[in-house]
């Protein structure tokens, strides 16, 4: 599969937001391949992860995040629901579950949801599989903010994030950071 012809399909390389996307995929991708590798992911597997971590942000086309550049009309949290949308219209059924639940720390629940009240449909979104979770888990290495798409996020600073998160969230992280690190 070609994801490249996926992603200049909806984000053009003349696009303002291709630099942002491109960058954060890639670090994310690389991220969750060297997981994959010191798990023994079979090469099936970290083909997988290596396409459906290029895919995963596709729907932020269509969110609104200028910072990013993003023009579109939805609120940044239905990247997910948007990316998945692609992914199931380009056939890839697999990799829209990844758009879809990558966000949070493996996904989030139809309470987390209402609690935040996020522009979501009150339902579990959750990672099932072990590259959805390696995909998820890298993804919160890496942000997309202009001024440090680079830079890894240092492990105690994402700690003290995902406190904001809840409690649930940060444990899942902690079951992650063992297993996969």
């Amino acid at each position: 599969m070609d994801y490249f012809s996926i992603i200049h399909k909806y984000i053009p390389p003349s696009s303002p937001v291709y630099h942002f996307y491109i960058i954060h995929v890639t670090l994310v991708t690389a991220k969750a391949l060297a997981i994959a590798n010191r798990l023994e992911f079979s090469e099936e597997q970290k083909r997988f992860v290596e396409e459906a971590g290029m895919l995963h942000d596709i729907g932020i086309i269509r969110v609104n995040a200028p910072d990013i550049n993003c023009r579109g009309s939805l609120a940044y949290v239905m990247h997910i629901k948007e990316g998945k949308k692609i992914l199931e219209a380009e056939g890839l059924p697999e990799h829209a579950r990844v758009a879809e639940n990558h966000f949070g720390v493996g996904g989030i629940t139809k309470e987390e949801i209402e609690n935040a009240d996020l522009k979501l449909p009150p339902e579990n979104i959750m990672c099932q599989r072990i590259e959805d979770k390696v995909i998820s888990y890298a993804d919160l290495f890496y942000s997309k903010n202009p001024n440090k798409i680079f830079n890894e996020i240092p492990l105690d600073a994402l700690k003290l994030k995902l406190d904001s998160y809840g409690t649930r969230q940060r444990q899942i992280f902690e079951l992650w950071h063992k297993e996969f690190s």
